[in-house]
């Protein structure tokens, strides 16, 4: 394989995991930020993902010690479990994605 083709693979396989853990992530942040009794738990959960440093989800997570869980019904429950899980896979993604890069750089 050329490794232009090796390199378009990667990135696209990078994409989709990075586009599947943002995703992800915004949705347990939301479940667990309205499960806590936060304002506004959609503003929360783009606000996790919004930055290249994680400074949204650290401040997330530092604020969310002083809230405890009021109310988390057990769908809620379930699709945070199923979350981790996708998360888990679409660090897989990103990862894959990276090491067909670098093999493509490394075959030029």
């Amino acid at each position: 394989m050329e490794a232009s083709v090796l390199m378009v693979i990667g990135l696209a396989i990078l994409l989709v995991g990075s586009i599947c853990f943002a995703h992800r992530l915004y949705e347990i942040v939301q479940i667990d930020a309205r499960a806590r009794g936060f304002r506004h738990p959609k503003t929360w959960g783009l606000f996790s993902i919004s930055s290249n440093n994680s400074s949204g989800l650290l401040l997330y997570l530092i604020k969310r010690r002083k809230y405890p869980i009021i109310e988390l019904s057990k769908e809620d429950a379930e699709r945070i479990e199923k979350g981790k899980k996708a998360i888990s896979a679409a660090i897989i993604f990103v990862a894959m994605g990276a090491i067909l890069i670098i093999v493509s750089i490394v075959l030029k």
